[in-house]
């Protein structure tokens, strides 16, 4: 994977965003009681989180971007998050940034929407797994394999329909799918981390789990989760991966891209006398 040019030794590399589990204009359902000012910012907070994700591609100047799944909330893929995200794409597309997406449960193929045609540097996977080809400005070679769901509910094992094809410097995985150890969530496009390794890729970008977990860092197989926290389950720090893949060694940097960080406090009332003092409590703690 190296070549020489005169004295000099040039090393195959690569770099790229890995997101997944947008949800874009995402209700934020039972939070309308909050102050207006606040759920005004809490429904914009997808969005604030994507525009994160355009401005770190382009700073980063990065090869491509992948999105692993669920960019938008609902089947019905409102007019509004896909011309919202359409800008963004077209951002990229000025800085010559090509997106390769998978449309997860969420999003399927099947719903029903306005259709809103996006800038020809967006690349959407069709509803079996297939193989894309990126030639970068460098000079590499990169497979990437992917499928989006033809329908809400997809059970079978799509991870058997990733075959490697020869011919690139690196082979990249993007699955929306539930690893097969997991009980937390509905188990679409199962898998095991076996399943995973047996396929010989460099990377597996995954979607479906809005907890950022590490199942294998060689090669990696990752879950970034998702880019904003949209209830108090959802809580911490949410964000993207900047990944650095060489023959060498990999490179995988959080970074957070989301407005509003839920966070659960824990407020010691032994000195409150009175449900007054509590309430001063809890508004102290909010404000601190």
């Amino acid at each position: 994977m190296e070549k020489r040019c005169g004295k000099e030794l040039f090393m195959k590399k690569i770099s790229f965003i890995h997101a997944a589990d947008l949800h874009l204009d995402s209700p934020m359902v039972g939070l309308k009681h909050l102050p207006t000012n606040i759920f005004m910012r809490i429904k914009e907070s997808t969005f604030t989180a994507l525009k994160q994700i355009t401005s770190t591609a382009i700073y980063q100047q990065v090869d491509f971007v992948i999105l692993a799944g669920d960019l938008f909330d609902g089947e019905d893929r409102s007019l509004r998050a896909q011309s919202r995200f359409r800008s963004e794409m077209l951002k990229l597309a000025e800085k010559g940034i090509p997106v390769y997406i998978i449309h997860g449960n969420h999003d399927h193929l099947n719903g029903s929407w306005v259709h809103l045609d996006m800038p020809s540097n967006v690349h959407i996977f069709k509803s079996e797994v297939e193989t894309k080809v990126l030639h970068t400005k460098d000079g590499e070679i990169i497979h990437l394999y992917g499928f989006s769901y033809p329908t809400r509910h997809v059970f079978d094992r799509k991870i058997d329909d990733y075959i490697k094809k020869e011919g690139a410097d690196f082979h990249i995985g993007i699955l929306h799918g539930n690893e097969s150890a997991g009980v937390e969530h509905d188990n679409y496009a199962p898998f095991t981390v076996n399943d995973l390794l047996r396929k010989d890729f460099d990377y597996w970008a995954l979607g479906h789990i809005h907890k950022r977990a590490i199942l294998s860092n060689n090669p990696p197989i990752i879950y970034p989760g998702n880019i904003q926290g949209r209830n108090k389950k959802e809580s911490g720090s949410k964000g993207i991966y900047h990944v650095t893949l060489s023959e060498h060694d990999t490179k995988m940097n959080f970074l957070e891209t989301s407005d509003i960080i839920w966070e659960e406090v824990v407020v010691d009332a032994s000195s409150a006398k009175s449900f007054h003092e509590l309430l001063l409590l809890c508004q102290t703690t909010i404000n601190s």
